[in-house]
């Protein structure tokens, strides 16, 4: 059995082409009867990227502010785990031994952190 809300999307659909193909039509006929066709089509093709583009980036920006607006937590787990490499290093020079305990430490206070993040943020939405 057809779903009318299927219905309803699709004759919206084809109203949205019919208008579009209308107003391109229309600016067709206008572009063909000025002097400087090309360049008016080519000024008209500029102006209608730089609007879609304007609209991808108010989306953008709209599912950004959605996703900062759920709150997704913060994990230091991805900024700890380099760290423990960079304090391996540290310690692996031998002269830097003491700061890369420092910032080997510091990365597992960080990943321990991170778990525990996670682990109550999954309890919340759980």
């Amino acid at each position: 059995m057809p779903d009318p809300e299927d219905d309803d999307r699709e004759t919206q659909a084809q109203a949205n082409d019919r208008t579009v193909e209308e107003a391109a039509r229309a600016l067709a006929e206008r572009l063909r009867e000025m002097p400087n066709r090309q360049e008016m089509t080519d000024y008209a093709v500029s102006l209608l990227r730089e609007s879609n583009e304007e609209a991808d980036q108010q989306d953008l920006s709209r599912e950004s502010k959605a996703k900062a607006g759920r709150g997704d937590p913060f994990n230091p787990i991805a900024f700890g785990i380099p760290l423990f490499v960079i304090g391996a290093v540290l310690m692996a020079t031998g002269i830097l031994a003491g700061p890369g305990m420092g910032v080997m430490g510091i990365a597992a206070l960080m990943v321990l952190y991170g778990i525990v993040v996670s682990v109550f943020s999954r309890s919340k939405k759980g």
